[in-house]
């Protein structure tokens, strides 16, 4: 037994002196550190594009549609054209005189207020400036230059002045606007009065305008047409005498006529007295525009 104990004592102190072995502590080591510029960068493959042809149209081939060509402006019949316009008379008469003529030693009063309607009891002078605004109005939408003597009737303008208003505008022709009046109620109709012909130097050019007006104010209106032919003439009428222009009067009917006087002095009437004249000046100008061209 005691050698048992003996021999157990060996082998601890044996132990006790070699040890035990220790495992080595194993450490995590970091991997070295590579600079990001000496790594390639992975090289990447472009996407492939695929071009597909077009199918063929099974439709015809047109050819392109040409560019329409504008229409050109149409010019005013009346374009370039000056027209002279003097509604006659006015509200208060200038009883003073004047030659009637140059070089003549006769004179007239200036200006009176015309005649007056023996029904509705209206003044000449308001019918002929109503016609005049209105004719106004349709020569320069078709193209007129319009030189107009007065549009109110609060003036004073003697005859004489209204025909040298023609001459320092020099217009293409001045169309004077009358009513007449007469002691005989039965008279009617419309007529031109035109200057003789030792008083003028447009005995030619006026007589064309006032056949041609009177004609188509005529048939505009279905107003009688007085004298021969719708014209006559006067040696002594101022606003003529004076005028180097070529130049005419309308007398656009009989305000001493009880029918007439109605008519004459109606709105509606006096559009169709305006158009009337225009197309009498339109197929002056232009013979082509007297079945009714222009633009009334």
């Amino acid at each position: 037994m005691k050698r048992f104990w003996i021999a157990a004592l060996f082998v601890l102190t044996l132990a006790l002196a070699c040890g035990t072995p220790q495992e080595a502590e194993v450490q995590d080591t970091p991997a070295p550190t590579v600079p990001a510029a000496a790594v390639p960068a992975p090289t990447e493959k472009p996407d492939t594009v695929v071009f597909e042809e077009p199918a063929p149209s099974l439709l015809p081939t047109l050819p392109p549609t040409p560019t329409p060509t504008p229409e050109p402006t149409p010019v005013p019949p009346l374009m370039g054209i000056k027209i002279g316009l003097d509604p006659g008379h006015q509200q208060r008469a200038d009883i003073n005189t004047e030659p009637i003529a140059p070089n003549e030693e006769k004179t007239k009063m200036k200006c009176s207020s015309g005649t007056r309607g023996i029904v509705t009891g209206i003044y000449e002078y308001e019918v002929n400036l109503a016609v005049g605004l209105k004719l106004k109005a349709l020569l320069e939408e078709n193209g007129a230059t319009v030189f107009i003597t007065r549009t109110t009737h609060d003036v004073n303008i003697s005859n004489r002045e209204r025909a040298e208003f023609f001459n320092e505008n020099a217009v293409d022709l001045a169309v004077r606007l009358h009513c007449n009046g007469t002691d005989d109620t039965s008279v009617r109709g419309a007529f031109m009065l035109l200057p003789s012909k030792e008083r003028t130097a447009f005995y030619s050019e006026n007589n064309r305008a006032a056949a041609a007006i009177i004609e188509q104010y005529c048939r505009e209106t279905g107003l009688e047409m007085r004298k021969r032919n719708g014209i006559t003439y006067s040696s002594s009428q101022t606003g003529f005498n004076w005028c180097t222009r070529p130049i005419v009067c309308i007398e656009m009917g009989h305000m001493s006529n009880e029918t007439e006087d109605l008519l004459l002095t109606s709105d509606t009437f006096q559009d169709k007295m305006a158009v009337g004249i225009l197309k009498g000046i339109l197929a002056y100008f232009d013979p082509d525009e007297a079945s009714g061209g222009g633009n009334p």
